[in-house]
């Protein structure tokens, strides 16, 4: 049986193990930023998302999003869906956007998404070319047609939204986009959503092998079961910098306030960017003034790490 006695004092103390050391880069001062102090719930992880990559563009000043699950996973919560808040993100700088679904009813949402989108103009009234492609079917297998198009050049920054249902995003599909980019750009950006709520419980209902081996990319995650839900974070965030070569991967926390706190999710985000780190957050100080003044309070995490 699984040892659970530390499961319980994990949310308290996860939050405090946020920050990893960031890799050190040669020839660089590696930057040091303070510990995030206050929690973004589940309601909130799409003001998160939008709020980065609208201070990322500032820098950039043009990008291409990847959404490989860009369907709503809350059909009641408007303000929730990513894709909608991203593509509504001022200042449009993202041009190109590739929305994947498989879901029938998501695909209907996102193409009427789509549609209601007004034409794009500058501060100066200017009319912004943007191009908006849905993709139906496996993002596993779609991957290979966005990359493969040729619509995505070496030099333009890009940003692979990865908000999956548990196992649905293939490792080896994390490879492929860890690659296209060549040397000396800058790999695509990846924001991967780690469902570690359900995940143990997903781990026992599990049926064909495969399918896990699919998503872990090897044959050994079985021992995932022994594992707490921030020691899986934290291989997964090791695994993005030793095995998918970026040059810094952190995980942040996203909570559920109705479960009492618990962690729901970690947000791996991978990134070579000089700036990555601090844009994170300075978004995530953002996204949490965004909310109401009544959830704003500083979270407080007890005990100390061990």
């Amino acid at each position: 049986m699984r040892d659970t006695s530390n499961d319980n004092r994990e949310n308290n103390l996860e939050g405090s193990l946020l920050f990893p050391d960031v890799s050190p880069i040669v020839g660089k001062k590696v930057r040091r930023y303070k510990r995030i102090s206050e929690p973004i719930w589940t309601e909130n992880k799409a003001k998160f998302i939008q709020e980065y990559l609208r201070f990322f563009v500032q820098i950039t000043k043009h990008g291409a999003y990847i959404d490989g699950f860009a369907g709503p996973q809350y059909f009641d919560k408007p303000d929730a869906w990513s894709a909608a808040l991203v593509l509504a993100s001022e200042p449009k700088w993202l041009r190109h956007f590739f929305l994947c679904e498989i879901t029938q009813r998501g695909l209907k949402a996102l193409r009427k998404l789509v549609a209601s989108q007004p034409e794009a103009r500058d501060r100066q009234g200017r009319r912004i070319v943007r191009n908006i492609e849905v993709l139906p079917g496996d993002f596993n297998t779609s991957v290979d047609k966005i990359l493969k198009s040729g619509k995505i050049s070496q030099k333009e920054a890009t940003f692979c939204l990865l908000d999956q249902r548990t196992f649905e995003c293939h490792w080896e599909t994390l490879r492929k986009l860890a690659k296209y980019k060549k040397s000396p750009h800058n790999k695509i950006e990846l924001l991967y959503f780690l469902g570690v709520g359900w995940l143990h419980r997903a781990f026992s209902g599990i049926r064909k092998r495969d399918k896990a081996d699919r998503w872990w990319g090897r044959a050994d995650w079985k021992e995932l079961k022994e594992r707490t839900s921030w020691e899986i974070a934290e291989l997964v965030r090791k695994r993005f910098e030793e095995e998918l070569g970026y040059r810094a991967a952190a995980a942040y926390p996203i909570y559920d306030k109705a479960q009492g706190n618990k962690v729901m999710y970690y947000m791996i985000h991978a990134s070579d960017h000089d700036e990555a780190p601090a844009l994170m957050v300075r978004a995530h100080r953002r996204a949490v003034r965004s909310l109401p003044k009544e959830l704003q309070r500083a979270f407080k995490f007890g005990g100390r790490r061990r």
